[in-house]
């Protein structure tokens, strides 16, 4: 067991529509659903909701293969929460073996997320500080309540995770490699390559030392389970402009193509 780690699936629909389309792609092994007042005071009487009602919770079988040794990482428990009509899917996991899913299965369970209609998907690890940083406070419902703002604006400016995906018409931006920008002195530069696929914008964070280090380099490229450790990585930056390097941004499309497999269309 390690840290308990969550992908959070946020959707612009009623939870009722949602969990029916969702029941569809995954195998429920149990739930439980709640809805009414008391039953959200009792459960959460020592959290902040900032609003949100417990709809569901359960848990569900979907395999995601591993790199070697680690075997299929298969279980996640769900929670479904609702809030001014927009659903929020929490996805968390305590398993170890989260963090080795090959990047290319990841994908596909992402890609099962926007099918069913997510608009945002991000990541965050329980009680992690950097959630503190951000809000003031390690709360998971301030990570929501940011989440269904974005929803609610239409706009994504700020990039919540180190693998986020979006709907493309929140961040409408072309393919490419994009600086991060960071307030000065504050640690070394961040970039984001931005791929299309299929209506989405999927981003994924690197360091320049990352691209630029032979050695760090070689890691990205031979290790095939970067996305989901770095789907939990708490971000927040802003997108500036897009790079011209040719030299950063081809080795950026050779990491993202070393961990899919292919370049997503």
């Amino acid at each position: 067991m390690g840290d308990c780690k969550s992908v959070v699936a946020v959707f612009d629909e009623p939870w009722g529509i949602v969990l029916e389309k969702f029941r569809e792609e995954f195998e429920f092994l149990g739930e439980k659903q709640y809805g009414n007042e008391r039953e959200n005071m009792e459960w959460f009487k020592f959290e902040d909701t900032r609003g949100f009602k417990l709809m569901l919770k359960g848990h569900i079988h979907f395999t995601l293969n591993t790199i070697e040794d680690w075997g299929p990482h298969d279980y996640f428990d769900i929670e479904v929460f609702s809030k001014d009509g927009v659903t929020v899917i929490d996805l968390e996991t305590c398993m170890s073996k989260f963090d080795f899913i090959l990047s290319s299965e990841f994908l596909k369970f992402l890609k099962k997320l926007t099918e069913i209609g997510a608009v945002l998907i991000c990541g965050y690890i329980y009680g992690y500080e950097r959630l503190e940083r951000v809000f003031g406070d390690t709360n998971r419902f301030l990570l929501y309540e940011w989440s269904v703002g974005i929803v609610k604006r239409g706009k994504l400016e700020v990039i919540p995770s180190g693998v986020t995906v979006v709907k493309r018409e929140l961040l409408d931006l072309e393919d490419g490699l994009y600086e991060l920008i960071e307030r000065p002195g504050r640690g070394e530069r961040e970039y984001v390559l931005v791929k299309s696929m299929d209506g989405y914008n999927i981003l994924v964070t690197v360091r320049e030392s990352d691209l630029t280090d032979e050695e760090c380099y070689q890691d990205l490229l031979e290790d095939k389970a970067w996305f989901s450790l770095h789907m939990t990585a708490t971000v927040f930056k802003r997108v500036g402009k897009k790079i011209e390097n040719e030299f950063l941004t081809r080795r950026a499309e050779e990491y993202f193509k070393a961990q899919t497999g292919a370049e997503p269309y």
